[in-house]
């Protein structure tokens, strides 16, 4: 069904819908396989491009004083506005995330 959704949405129009959707925290397994879906989904449709992640989203210093670097697990980007996705998978317990970038730029916190 949600794949007919994105066929008919990308039939109507050359809008996206990345102005009405918005990141959110991942802390459920049927969550995280709902999001990934939906991403996987839409990039078969070629409303997205899974881009190489470049960046880290976090950088620190390990407990030998050594830096440390996080990297999402995904990027996605909009091939209509040009929208940037981080989709960093959950690891249970820690929850997942999916941050929107509107000005398709990687922003390090």
């Amino acid at each position: 069904m949600i794949i007919d959704i994105f066929q008919n949405n990308l039939n109507k129009s050359n809008a996206c819908e990345c102005r009405e959707r918005m990141g959110t925290n991942i802390n459920s397994q049927s969550q995280f396989l709902e999001i990934k879906d939906f991403f996987t989904k839409a990039f078969k449709l070629g409303i997205y491009t899974d881009i190489p992640v470049k960046e880290p989203y976090y950088i620190g210093e390990g407990s030998g004083g050594y830096k440390l670097k996080w990297f999402a697990d995904k990027w996605y980007k909009c091939n209509k506005c040009g929208c940037l996705w981080e989709f960093i998978y959950p690891d249970f317990p820690a929850e997942g995330v999916v941050k929107k970038h509107e000005d398709g730029k990687h922003q390090l916190e």
